[in-house]
């Protein structure tokens, strides 16, 4: 049976989709997000890329001369000669050696700085991940207080109808439900834009934007203390290591260059063969040629090498300089954010439910009134919005601290 035209392009719609449908994905630890991008992404995988050209480009032009062959024939007056000659350069001053050592140098030095722009994104892949907790949670707890709001107007309204409340307090709570439904909306695109943002870091295949985020905002106490932060620093950060090897690179110039005072000689041998009068005969010939280095002996290659060298030692003392201050000064925001934090422990929740319990007895007593009753709930729900708030900005400052001590994050 054939199908009409337009139920052939209705089912190879379908199945296009069907094949291209994104599966949601299930939940995410800040672990498995490091995994996978550390897996996936193609920053990872532009690290070994760019050290492999870099030492390539670097390799370009260093290799000994390749060997040439020359073959020449003389007639003239009677005489025939021929001539096979094999040339070479002999590397005998080591000069090529020091320059392929530099190129490795150069290579690694790449690899070291490509990893620091991999762990500059990691660090942002974690912020990006616990900002999406946050603001999750945040609408859990303003979700929470717009049910228990939600149950105030209820019973306001329940009261009004039975003449035992006024309209005002009606009134005044549903304007209350309003604004907090309005603060629920702002949250809710807020946390739609940190979706996006975590979802960036990685293939649009993976629809991670849309994955349930598993995590706490728990906190250890730093083991270190800021001389012990800043040794660590100094040893692991690669960006440091990074000017090591360029100071590395810029020696084996310096020593390259230096070599370029010793000739490397050039080795002539081959065969000829002399025809003449009828007779001929063959032998062997072979030369030495020596360069004499006069005008061209690395003197401003060694000059630019040196003067390299010197800079690369200078930007090595400052980048150690602004390690230290950036170590310490993380270091003290941390204490401070982690003190902050430590100020909402305890049931911070339990604290909250029992004010709103309290306005809420003393406003069915009379004691109090509505405004009394929803000052509570603002108030209860500041609080623990404090309270989650302060433990963010702990563990973002905590991430920060990783960062600038060169801790490589790897589950």
């Amino acid at each position: 049976m054939k199908l009409p035209l337009w139920a052939g392009v209705a089912l190879m719609l379908f199945s296009v989709n069907s094949s291209t449908a994104v599966e949601p994905p299930g939940s995410i630890t800040e672990a498995d997000a490091v995994r996978l991008f550390l897996d996936e992404s193609p920053q990872a995988r532009l690290i070994s890329l760019r050290a492999e050209a870099a030492g390539a480009a670097a390799s370009i032009g260093i290799q000994v001369a390749n060997p040439s062959v020359t073959y020449q024939i003389e007639d003239a007056f009677g005489v025939r000669d021929e001539f096979l000659t094999f040339q070479q350069e002999l590397p005998i001053t080591g000069r090529r050696s020091l320059l392929h050592d530099r190129a490795a140098a150069v290579s690694a030095a790449t690899g070291l700085l490509g990893r620091r722009d991999l762990q500059i994104a990691t660090r942002s892949l974690r912020i990006a991940f616990y900002d999406v907790l946050y603001r999750a949670s945040v609408i859990e707890i303003l979700g929470r207080g717009e049910h228990e709001l939600g149950e105030t107007v209820e019973m306001l309204r329940r009261r009004e109808h039975e003449g035992e409340g006024s309209g005002y307090d009606v009134l005044r709570a549903e304007q209350e439900t309003g604004e907090l439904q309005v603060e629920i909306g702002r949250a809710e695109a807020a946390l739609a834009a940190a979706r996006a943002g975590f979802g960036s870091f990685f293939a649009e295949s993976l629809a991670m934007g849309s994955a349930v985020i598993e995590g706490d905002f728990a906190l250890a106490e730093s083991p270190w203390t800021g001389e012990e932060a800043v040794a660590i620093a100094l040893v692991e950060r690669t960006d440091l290591m990074a000017l090591e090897q360029e100071f590395r690179q810029q020696e084996l110039d310096l020593q390259a260059a230096r070599r370029q005072r010793f000739p490397e000689p050039i080795l002539s041998a081959g065969w000829k063969r002399v025809e003449a009068l009828g007779q001929s005969d063959t032998g062997f010939m072979a030369s030495l040629m020596v360069p004499l280095p006069v005008f061209q002996h690395g003197k401003y290659a060694a000059v630019r090498a040196r003067a390299a060298a010197s800079q690369v030692d200078l930007q090595k003392e400052i980048l150690a300089r602004e390690i230290r201050a950036e170590v310490q000064a993380t270091l003290a925001r941390a204490r401070a954010a982690r003190q902050t934090a430590g100020r909402f422990d305890g049931p911070v929740e339990q604290r909250a439910g029992e004010l709103r319990r309290i306005a809420q007895l003393a406003f069915d007593e009379g004691e109090n009134g509505i405004l009394e009753l929803l000052d509570a709930v603002r108030t209860s729900l500041r609080m623990e919005l404090q309270a989650l708030a302060a433990r963010h900005e702990a563990r973002r400052e905590q991430i920060n601290l990783d960062h600038v001590m060169g801790r490589e994050v790897r589950p």
